[in-house]
């Protein structure tokens, strides 16, 4: 009988001692994506008006904070199109830990509207989210400052004071993309 007693009390110490009912398991941390893919759609916005751009982009992870990509933009508001290379600065570096990462954005392509042509930089900040742990796709958004250095590639024409045409002319635009992206 004290046998018994003895390993009763044993089994019910050792079973409120254990922890096999532990709810802060850690879980294992995942590096980020080294190849991300997607769609997006850019609004530029210069000379009083809006040009509507949509496309795809890639980028490559150099490392866990830098990304480098090429992207190619068609424009629907009128002839032309975007194309060309971008890098990525991402500080945290952990997009699966936060479900969001925000990243800097810095941006050499060459852009055709109408007949003009011209290279074009940008800078800006974004933001990749995913819409839960593990999601196989994000969302993008990105806010940039663009600059064309040959006169006058951006322009509008409208119909100004007493239905006399007036054309507006500019060099830099302000950028807004959105965007959904897949990685693997």
């Amino acid at each position: 009988m004290p046998f018994k007693f003895i390993t009763v009390i044993l089994f019910f110490l050792s079973v409120s001692y254990a922890d096999f009912l532990a709810l802060d398991i850690v879980e294992k941390e995942e590096p980020p994506p080294i190849f991300v893919y997607g769609t997006n759609y850019a609004g530029r916005i210069f000379a009083g008006g809006i040009d509507n751009f949509g496309g795809l982009n890639a980028h490559w992870r150099v490392g866990k904070n830098f990304a480098i990509g090429t992207k190619a933009e068609m424009n629907f508001s009128r002839d032309g199109f975007v194309a060309g290379a971008f890098g990525h600065y991402l500080p945290t570096g952990e997009l699966f830990k936060e479900n969001a990462e925000n990243f800097v954005h810095f941006g050499l392509d060459y852009i055709k509207v109408d007949e003009g042509s011209s290279p074009l930089f940008s800078l800006g900040y974004g933001r990749d989210m995913l819409p839960w742990k593990k999601s196989p796709f994000g969302f993008r958004i990105l806010g940039k400052l663009e600059y064309a250095p040959v006169k006058h590639i951006f322009s509008r024409k409208s119909e100004g004071f007493l239905g006399i045409d007036m054309i507006k002319l500019a060099n830099t635009d302000f950028t807004i993309e959105i965007g959904v992206f897949m990685y693997k």
